[in-house]
């Protein structure tokens, strides 16, 4: 595995990075803050992942260990290989992606080139509970303040089928985000119904 590579950059095309490491160029794929930082010419230290398919070797290249993380994290959703998840954070930075998935907020996984609504959604419920960062908790106090009597009732009703707070405030901010306007329309029953589906997944 390469962990990280150091060197001298000799180009930079788009999202790669030509690094120069002793009088071998190593072609890398970075992210956005990784391409705000270097410069041609510039000597610098690459956080780094390789990944093998049957399409070839990649290397994809972070500002710090936090990133390859969150890279690594997003490679985990079912639909999200090496390349979208670099595309991610070219598109996002890592406050950006945490925000997206604290408030389940599709829309801004849909901004990246690649990503559908489905890939967005996935995106959204499957990271919830990663690792850094407390999802939930904020936003089940903002539901509890703010929705009607019958998302309440949901709650209630996944509360006592053994889900966490933290499970069913989630999978309610990912049901309304993907129904929008629409949401507000679904009954109890449509709405619990969904709602274990999507936690069953």
């Amino acid at each position: 595995m390469i962990r990280s590579l150091s060197g001298k950059v000799l180009d930079i095309l788009e999202n790669i990075i030509i690094l120069d490491v002793n009088g071998i160029g190593f072609e890398i794929l970075c992210s956005r803050s990784v391409l705000n930082s270097c410069e041609q010419g510039k000597e610098m230290t690459i956080t780094t992942n390789l990944q093998i398919s049957e399409a070839g070797a990649v290397i994809y290249g972070f500002a710090s260990e936090r990133e390859r993380e969150f890279f690594l994290r997003l490679t985990s959703v079912k639909g999200v290989g090496g390349r979208t998840a670099i595309a991610i954070l070219s598109e996002l930075s890592i406050d950006d992606v945490v925000n997206a998935i604290s408030s389940a907020d599709v829309n801004a996984f849909m901004r990246v080139p690649g990503i559908g609504k489905k890939t967005a959604e996935r995106l959204c419920f499957e990271l919830k509970n990663i690792a850094g960062l407390k999802v939930m908790s904020q936003k089940s106090d903002v539901i509890s303040k703010s929705s009607s009597g019958h998302v309440e009732s949901v709650i209630d009703a996944l509360l006592s089928l053994g889900f966490t707070r933290s499970d069913a405030g989630g999978v309610i901010n990912l049901l309304r985000a993907a129904h929008g306007e629409d949401f507000n329309k679904l009954s109890e029953e449509d709405l619990l119904r969904m709602s274990l589906r999507e936690l069953h997944k």
